[in-house]
């Protein structure tokens, strides 16, 4: 028998040798009880008594239940702050249509304004410049008025009558184009001081009646 054995129980040598086999080696100076493979301590114990393992999934599942009720509120709080972002949506864009159709259906805008002053200077500054384009106008007129009544053949009868009346075929015509053009421009020039002059006096007496009952009252609005 080996040292540190206890001893073989009876049976076949086959029975003792597997059990030699089975058996842990124990050190020579070791008690029959004590193992070295560090399990010698260790118990297991599974009858009432073992409420550890019982309490620690009572924690767990304690645990469990808090994360789910935590997990709940949050979804919760999430679903009424969505529901709260599109109620705000909703009345943004129902703010933004109403504001669309009052844009559309809103009245033209009206201004009333006082003409109690007008610049002189820029008054004959204007005068003089229309002034010139409506005598270009008036030698216009004229040059086509003339052509027309030079191919109906008014003037050539009216030189003829005139010839007749006063009984001298030796008189030359009484009617020509260069008379009928040099009247003209000297009619447009007295017209264009004439014009002007008068425009300016005009607005000098405008602001002296402004000045006293307050000018032209105007009123101004947008077309619909």
């Amino acid at each position: 028998m080996t040292q540190g054995y206890p001893p073989p129980a009876r049976g076949s040598n086959a029975g003792a040798d597997q059990d030699t086999a089975t058996l842990p080696k124990v050190s020579p100076g070791q008690a029959p009880g004590q193992h070295s493979g560090g399990w010698s301590g260790a118990t297991v114990s599974s009858g009432p008594g073992s409420s550890g393992s019982a309490g620690s999934d009572d924690g767990s599942g304690g645990g469990f239940s808090a994360k789910l009720a935590s997990a709940a509120a949050t979804a919760t709080s999430a679903a009424s702050s969505a529901k709260g972002a599109m109620k705000t949506a909703a009345g943004e864009a129902e703010s933004r249509a109403g504001r669309r159709s009052n844009r559309g259906v809103r009245q033209p805008r009206r201004a009333r304004l006082t003409l109690s002053h007008i610049n002189v200077y820029s008054v004959f500054k204007f005068s003089c410049v229309l002034a010139i384009a409506l005598f270009f106008v008036w030698l216009i007129m004229i040059g086509v008025l003339y052509g027309i009544l030079d191919i109906a053949g008014v003037f050539d009868k009216v030189n003829e009558t005139v010839s007749t009346i006063s009984g001298d075929n030796k008189t030359g015509d009484i009617i020509t184009g260069s008379l009928v053009f040099g009247g003209a421009i000297i009619i447009g020039a007295v017209n264009i001081v004439l014009f002007i002059a008068l425009s300016t006096v005009g607005a000098m007496v405008y602001n002296l009646c402004a000045d006293l009952v307050g000018g032209t009252e105007v009123t101004l609005s947008e077309r619909e």
